[in-house]
């Protein structure tokens, strides 16, 4: 069952439907978002949202990874967001129907997660309808994401090897 949960959560990704993905979510379940310990979402009302969102703004997503048992699966892919690659982790909880009942995700690298951030910040706060924090969140995350640009092509290199 864990590895059918995990095929239709790929298929609902790749092909952005949303309704495919509330299908393999327990009603309860827990989102834990990669940006910060302060923000998760509960539960398909505030989950179907955050849906929406990443299916928006996520491009050519590409599953490498699929492992684990029948409680704990780990699936991997690598995507495209604003012109920057990420690549995220989603450690899933399952429950003993198949349903997946936690999600913790991980994404790196620094500036495919600012770009996410920049992204899906504006959308899920206008869509909970806090019209000020979207437009806060659309300004703030802009100085941000140039600095993390500028320092990931023109500063980490040089301290890579020779």
């Amino acid at each position: 069952m864990s590895i059918e949960t995990t095929e239709r959560y790929r298929r609902a990704l790749e092909t952005r439907d949303v309704d495919l993905a509330l299908s393999v979510f327990a009603p309860d379940v827990v989102v834990h978002s990669p940006l910060t310990s302060r923000v998760r979402f509960s539960g398909h009302a505030e989950l179907k949202p955050l849906l929406e969102v990443a299916y928006a703004h996520l491009r050519d997503v590409r599953f490498h990874t699929d492992t684990g048992d029948g409680e704990t699966r780990v699936v991997v892919y690598t995507a495209q967001i604003r012109g920057e690659e990420i690549e995220e982790a989603a450690v899933l909880k399952l429950g003993e129907d198949g349903l997946i009942t936690e999600v913790t995700l991980f994404v790196r690298p620094l500036p495919g997660l600012v770009a996410l951030m920049d992204a899906f910040g504006p959308d899920i706060a206008r869509r909970n309808g806090r019209t000020f924090a979207a437009r806060l969140l659309a300004v703030a995350a802009k100085p941000l994401l140039a600095m993390v640009r500028s320092g990931d092509r023109r500063a980490v290199p040089l301290a890579g090897p020779r």
